[in-house]
């Protein structure tokens, strides 16, 4: 039987509400804002360095040279993960976990694949069921891999069929010429025209595509 590894990411993918987003980059701003105390706009210096490097953290270190040991303390603080666990066991979300733990149940290793830290990704993983796995950064994001990093995808199996989705196409990009990824665009606004990997818009879809792997994986054991 052929290894089946699934790859999800979290906020934007599995994560959606808009409060709990709007919550997430609300602290990252702040924490911009403590460190960079003469910066006029802390929102932009958050957008650009989150588009930089992948990070807010990563990127205030390597422009500023600030300290930012603190920053999962700092931005996942009380009242964000208080924040968290009223959403992700809401009926919602748990609708949605449901259709992601019966993806284990078919024989694919569900991995939460995300450059949050353990302190976001763990309790979202439990929620779902105790059958998902994470693969996140470690506590000093200076020095962590970050997606899409090249390092962070070849840490999974060369031999395993890893399907991959996000919402980022930046980070879908690394894997495009992997061997054995298939690449999936999250996104839940206009489509992309002309894209080169397909696109989907909810949690529902990934079980039907999820089906057309299932049959290119036994199309090709049988050549």
């Amino acid at each position: 039987m052929a290894f089946k590894s699934l790859l999800l990411d979290i906020d934007g993918v599995i994560c959606r509400d808009r409060l709990l987003m709007e919550h997430v980059k609300d602290n990252c701003v702040k924490y911009v804002a403590a460190k960079l105390p003469h910066c006029k706009d802390p929102r932009e210096t958050n957008r650009v360095m989150y588009l930089a490097y992948g990070h807010t953290a990563r990127g205030l270190s390597k422009t500023f040279q600030v300290d930012t040991s603190d920053f999962n303390e700092k931005v996942y603080d009380k009242h964000l993960m208080e924040h968290l666990a009223s959403v992700i066991y809401g009926t919602e979300f748990q609708q949605e976990a449901k259709e992601i733990h019966e993806l284990t149940e078919k024989d694919w290793k569900v991995t939460l694949f995300t450059n949050s830290p353990v302190e976001w990704a763990v309790p979202i993983a439990h929620a779902i069921s105790h059958d998902i796995y994470v693969d996140c950064v470690g506590h000093d994001v200076s020095t962590s891999l970050l997606k899409p990093e090249t390092a962070r995808y070849n840490q999974f199996p060369k031999h395993a069929t890893n399907v991959f989705i996000d919402d980022s196409l930046k980070n879908l990009g690394t894997a495009k010429f992997l061997p054995n990824w298939h690449c999936v665009y999250f996104n839940e606004g206009p489509k992309e025209e002309r894209l080169w990997c397909p696109q989907i818009d909810s949690i529902w879809e990934i079980g039907l595509y999820l089906n057309s792997v299932d049959k290119w994986i036994d199309d090709n054991h049988h050549l």
